[in-house]
């Protein structure tokens, strides 16, 4: 009889995530014609991805619920959200002159000249939980590189390939790692992987030579890709040369130098608008404080003409004052520059100016006692004067809430 040993049980090796893997065909000449209208050729595309877009931010918050519960993203999900990342990277490397084949309408795999797999896993249900507060660095990388990319890079290089026929190899590759680098982020926020994006400045260099073979037929490349593979194969990796990498810093400082200059600009701007608003608030005030002295003058003028010996020209003389305070008012408002959302409380001022002035115009050419008391209930001043203060409190309170 064997006696048995007693040996540990050895513990399963815990799962490694895997990334988000996409290869790339290396660059071939492109129809110039094609590069011309390359965003008009795409713009079927980028419409299907809008709605796609959509579709996979309800699938991710779906899956995010899921994934807090079962500790993965649930099978459909992960299929419909590595579909839409595959349908993007394609469209965007077509977009951005890598290829110049014509991205199928199709989340599946197909010999295309990008090439997208992913390998969703187990996830950490902490992880799920905070990954929007995860990815922020990640988010700030991108955005730091798309704004370097969207100054003069896409410019430039689509001269290039206009001109050339072709895309250097240099900005293939920095394309390329940014492309990825995008679409791993994508996927890390829709858990499709576990892996933190990374990638940016591309992989280590290897020896041996990536699994994939072009042929040319009729001018267009078929790309012959391999079976999805590990992350080490050399077919999934994309190794930057000495120069990609220059770029990719340089990028990354145009960048950091576009969001400043944009802070900058943003911020004296608003320190501009908000200076200018404060003056235009004070040249209302002004206007304002005159015209109100004008309107008291008449309040006084109108009692003491009752002492006059013709008061009746007193009452007129006192009107036709007011009426053209009211005008002078109006020019001050009207030249007045204010912020949009205070055009239409101002426009409504100058209107109850602009009746005022009219009314009180009314009364200066009254005639008669009964023709001036006639013209003061045709009128309604007290009601027009009353609105007229109300639109100017609104004006005002508009003019400082901007600020």
């Amino acid at each position: 009889m064997v006696a048995m040993l007693d040996v540990a049980p050895v513990a399963a090796p815990a799962p490694v995530p895997s990334p988000v893997l996409v290869a790339f065909a290396a660059p071939t000449g492109q129809r110039r014609l094609t590069v011309a209208a390359r965003l008009f050729l795409a713009l079927p595309h980028l419409i299907v991805l809008c709605f796609l877009g959509v579709a996979a931010v309800v699938v991710a918050v779906i899956g995010w619920f899921a994934a807090l519960y079962l500790g993965r993203l649930p099978r459909f999900a992960a299929d419909f959200l590595s579909g839409y990342l595959r349908w993007q990277a394609r469209v965007y490397a077509y977009l951005f002159l890598l290829t110049d084949v014509y991205p199928p309408f199709s989340p599946q795999d197909s010999a295309y000249p990008v090439r997208l797999t992913t390998q969703p896993g187990p996830l950490n249900r902490w992880s799920v939980a905070f990954r929007l507060v995860l990815a922020v660095p990640a988010l700030a990388v991108a955005a730091t590189v798309t704004y370097g990319i969207a100054t003069v890079v896409l410019v430039v290089t689509w001269l290039i390939v206009l001109v050339n026929g072709r895309l250097p190899d240099s900005l293939h590759q920095t394309l390329a790692a940014f492309i990825r680098y995008e679409v791993r982020l994508n996927g890390y926020l829709a858990m499709v992987t576990s892996e933190y994006p990374w990638g940016l400045l591309g992989d280590p260099e290897t020896n041996s030579s990536a699994d994939a073979e072009s042929t040319s037929i009729a001018g267009v490349t078929h790309w012959q890709p391999a079976p999805p593979s590990p992350v080490h194969d050399p077919y999934w990796q994309v190794v930057l040369t000495s120069r990609a990498k220059n770029l990719i810093v340089f990028v990354l400082i145009l960048g950091v130098a576009s969001v400043v200059a944009v802070n900058v600009i943003t911020t004296m701007s608003r320190y501009n608008q908000l200076h200018t608003d404060e003056a235009a608030g004070a040249r209302v005030q002004s206007a304002y404080q005159s015209l109100g002295g004008a309107v008291i003058g008449y309040e006084s003028r109108t009692r003491s003409c009752e002492n006059t010996i013709q008061p009746l020209h007193c009452l007129t003389n006192a009107a036709e004052t007011v009426s053209r305070a009211f005008a002078v008012f109006d020019r001050r408002l009207t030249a007045t520059s204010v912020p949009s959302s205070a055009t239409s409380a101002r426009a409504r001022l100058t209107a109850d100016s602009a009746q005022a002035e009219r009314d009180f115009g009314q009364l200066s050419a009254s005639n008669s006692a009964g023709h001036y008391q006639l013209a003061i209930e045709s009128t309604k001043l007290p009601q027009l004067l009353s609105r007229f203060d109300q639109d100017y409190e609104r004006l005002g309170t508009q003019l400082d809430d901007f600020g």
